[in-house]
Order: structure tokens, then C-alpha cells, then sequence
């Protein structure tokens, strides 16, 4: 037991929170990108270098490359994270590094960083099938032929830092090592790599006691995070994991992409992207980088939002007795809907008392200017679109 909760303080040693409580917990949500919902675990390494994660069969070979024995399938050699070595034998950084390297440079290049987005983190499939000869963790060495320590040297030289994934139970989602029985010396690794944050997953966690007991230890940590627990947001430093923004993906229309961008604002959740900011098209990057929306996620206050009279109308208390208001169209068929409610019962009737301003931040900026505590809003909402408000108290 008392190496399960050292486990959890040495994973967080190398962490910084930003904005931090007194005792070192992140206050606010962190933020950053993480690979599984857009590059998944089982690309084709051969045949799509650009999206690998994984080699599906073992051979250290890529496409696309220029020169002397270029094309399809031939051996890849890129400088990067260990320069000092000489390529071939060497094939740097290979293409999963390649892969980690190449998001680490478009956010620090793109104004990433700069809007609060500070984490590169691996997700599953990292790791070598075996720990090794000593017991430890390793990365599979044709993927990550310069090493976890080398990739965080490389994210730390950016301005970023590097979060990791590990489970609680014997085995990973996709299989591989897990951290139970070593927990201790999974996080002398972690610490000795340089990692920031680790993403704490359960799959195979066996009983809920000991998901449970990972998640209590877990949430007086900032630097960890529990993939599969969840907990009202707060101060504390524990937020809700509503897993990855798709925003720029395949699949979501401009109104779906609005709605998750402004209920992960209200809901006070991780900001952790996962999609291929290479090829972000410029209306998603503006959504994404929006000051306005990542200023509700990340207000001091750290409080997660909550339904209010329906199911459509969501608000959140922030900081200076503001409130962010969120008005949610589930509808997936028919136009647009006008939802009118009262501000009297906004915040327990406080948010507008006697009076306040309310300004409109999503799906685009508009003053709604002067309303008293009697007034009532109405805003049009397109089919599972959301409107989103700033209500400050006059």
C-alpha cells in the first residue's frame, strides 16, 4: 500500500502546474494533445509514416522519403533527436518520434503554447510487449529508437512538456505491460525520463477497489490523470476527464465541433486535443485557440458546470461572480431553435442581481448588452449547435 501511494507522488515530480493551490495541485484544467482519437494504435508504419504510432510488422521501414532508395517500404533515416549519432545503423528519430516531435514543433510554431496548451502526451501502444532484463518499462526501440528521456528532452527544448500513459492493472487496453506489482518503479522511470504528467488508465484494473484506491491517490497529485474515474471539478486540482477534443477530425459538423468546445468549457474538463495539427484547417485552429472559451475552462474558480431547469441549458460559476451559460440543441433534424429562459434563477438568482451584461462568445462574438434580474433571453440554436454566454453581474 505505501508503494502504491510513493508510485503516485514520484509520477508527478518532474509536473509544474502553471497555476497552482499553495499545495503544488493544478487549479485549473491542464491542456494540451494526445495522440489516440486521431492516430489510434495500429497504423501501418510502411505504409502511412506521417500517422504511425505503431509498427504493425516490426520492420523499421517508411515511405515518402527523398533521395537514394526512397518510396514505399524503403529504410527511413531522419535527424533529429540524437544528432550526435550517425544514420544508417540508426534510424532517427523513426516514425513514431517522429510523429511526437513533429506536434511538439507546430505548437510551439502556432501559437499553441501560447493559448495553454503545454502537453505532448504519448497514449497507449508506446511500449516495448516486455519490460525489460531488470523489470522496467521500455519503449519499443523501433519506434523510439532515441527514448522517452531523448523525446522529453526534445519537448522540454520546445517550451512543452511530456505526459505518458500507464494502466493500473496488469496489462494496458491494447495489451501491453501494465503498472500493477511495479508501480514504484514505474515512477522512479517516469521521473528519471523527464515525464510531466502521466495519464492513469484502468482497463484492467481487476476490482474497482483498486481503480478506486489509483484514483484517490491520483486526485492529490497534479501530474496525474485517471482516464477511467471521474470527479466533480473543483480546486482541488481534480477535474473531469471527458476524454479527447476532436475538434478538426472527421466526422463532426461546425455545430457539433461548437458544442464540444463550449461544454468542455463549462464543464471545467482537461483541454487535451487529439488530432493532426499539421493539417488543422483554420476555422478548427480558431475554435481551438478561442481566448474567450479557454478563459471559462480555465477560470480560477475551478468550478464544473451543471444543468439548469432543462437539459439544454447549462451554467457555470466563474471568478468576480461571473457565470458561463451554455443553451445546447440536441435536436439532429429540423432548423434552428429559439430557447428562451429567465435569468432569474441564473445562479440561484444571483447572476443577475439587480442587473448584468451578457456577452456571446460562441458559435461567433456578439453584445447582448444590459439585462435586469426580471429579464428574460431568448438565442437561436442550430440542430445539436450550442450558444455560448459570458454573464457578468453590473
Amino acid at each position: 500500500m505505501a508503494a502504491a501511494v510513493r508510485w503516485v507522488l514520484v509520477a508527478a515530480v518532474a509536473a509544474a502546474a502553471v497555476v497552482a493551490l499553495d499545495n503544488g495541485v493544478a487549479r485549473t484544467p491542464p491542456m494540451g494533445w494526445l495522440h489516440w482519437e486521431r492516430f489510434l494504435c495500429g497504423t501501418d508504419c510502411a505504409a502511412e509514416p506521417d500517422r504511425c504510432v505503431r509498427y504493425r510488422d516490426g520492420m523499421e521501414r517508411g515511405g515518402g522519403s527523398r533521395g537514394p532508395g526512397a518510396g514505399r517500404g524503403a529504410l527511413r533515416c531522419v535527424a533529429g533527436l540524437r544528432p550526435e549519432l550517425q544514420c544508417p545503423p540508426a534510424l532517427l528519430p523513426g516514425p513514431s518520434e517522429r510523429l511526437f516531435t513533429e506536434m511538439a514543433d507546430v505548437m510551439a510554431a502556432e501559437g499553441w503554447k501560447e493559448a495553454g496548451y503545454e502537453f505532448v502526451c504519448i497514449d497507449d501502444c508506446w511500449m516495448a510487449p516486455t519490460r525489460d532484463e531488470r523489470g522496467r518499462l521500455q519503449a519499443d526501440p523501433r519506434r523510439f529508437p532515441g527514448g522517452i528521456r531523448a523525446l522529453a528532452d526534445y519537448v522540454h527544448s520546445k517550451g512543452l512538456k511530456l505526459g505518458i500513459y500507464s494502466d493500473v492493472g496488469n496489462s494496458t487496453c491494447a495489451g501491453f505491460p501494465g503498472s500493477y506489482g511495479h508501480y514504484e518503479l514505474d515512477a522512479q522511470t517516469f521521473a528519471s525520463w523527464g515525464v510531466d504528467l502521466l495519464k492513469f488508465d484502468g482497463c484492467n484494473a481487476g476490482s474497482l477497489g483498486l481503480l478506486g484506491f489509483a484514483y484517490m491517490q491520483c486526485s492529490r497529485v497534479q501530474g496525474c490523470s485517471l482516464s477511467r474515474a471521474a470527479r466533480i471539478a473543483g480546486p482541488s486540482g481534480v477535474f473531469l476527464l471527458l476524454s479527447q477534443l476532436v475538434i478538426g477530425n472527421f466526422g463532426l459538423s461546425w455545430e457539433q465541433a461548437v458544442t464540444q468546445m463550449a461544454m468542455w468549457a463549462i464543464m471545467a474538463a482537461p483541454l487535451f486535443m487529439s488530432n493532426d495539427l499539421r493539417r488543422m484547417k483554420p476555422e478548427a485552429k480558431w475554435l481551438l485557440q478561442n481566448k474567450e472559451v479557454i478563459a471559462i475552462n480555465q477560470d480560477p474558480l475551478g468550478k464544473q458546470g451543471y444543468r439548469d431547469k432543462s437539459f439544454e441549458l447549462w451554467e457555470r460559476p466563474l471568478s468576480d461572480r461571473a457565470y458561463a451559460v451554455a443553451v445546447l440543441n440536441q435536436q439532429e433534424i429540423g432548423g434552428p431553435r429559439n430557447f428562451t429562459f429567465s435569468l432569474t434563477f441564473l445562479g440561484n438568482g444571483l447572476a443577475c442581481n439587480p442587473a448584468c451584461s451578457i456577452q456571446q462568445i460562441l458559435p461567433t462574438s456578439r453584445d447582448w448588452g444590459v439585462y435586469n434580474w426580471v429579464s428574460s433571453l431568448s438565442v437561436e440554436v442550430n440542430p445539436t449547435g450550442t450558444v455560448l454566454l459570458r454573464v457578468v453581474p453590473l
